[in-house]
């Protein structure tokens, strides 16, 4: 009869160490795809401009564009401050415009693809460059999980 229990508590712990390493296992897995889901978005994203604030008007009509794209330059790590409409929505380009000379507009410029850049510095400005999104807006580079580059 002793026999038996031994082989019964054997069972039992073979069982138990499969199902602690399948767990084990399935935790490895679910914490890779996490880690894996964070960097490609990064990896996706825009590059970081660290300390560039900036504000993004819709001048072409289309509805939530703006915010769309605040959403989609959030992600890369740009400091969106304020989003709304332009003065009109028959802008046929995109437009960045300096108001500080505080940030690397040029660079920014140049990662978004954005071709119009122009100086207009205002004192005591909150932003440090304002982007209005013109007709040719799926040419800007907002990172391909935008869904604003198709």
């Amino acid at each position: 009869m002793v026999a038996r229990r031994k082989k019964k508590r054997q069972q039992t712990n073979y069982l138990q160490e499969a199902l602690l390493l399948a767990v084990g296992a399935t935790l490895m897995v679910c914490a890779m795809s996490v880690g894996y889901g964070f960097f490609a978005r990064r990896a996706d994203a825009v590059p970081v401009l660290p300390g560039v604030r900036i504000e993004i008007l819709n001048g072409t009509g289309v509805s939530n564009l703006a915010k769309e794209t605040a959403r989609a330059l959030m992600i890369g790590g740009v400091d969106v401050l304020k989003v709304g409409n332009a003065d009109r929505f028959d802008y046929k380009e995109s437009v960045l415009i300096a108001r500080t000379r505080r940030g690397n507009i040029e660079d920014l410029a140049t990662r978004l693809h954005c071709r119009n850049v122009i100086e207009q510095l205002k004192s005591g400005s909150l932003v440090d460059a304002t982007l209005i999104i013109g007709a040719d807006y799926r040419r800007l580079n907002l990172g391909p999980k935008s869904g604003l580059n198709n």
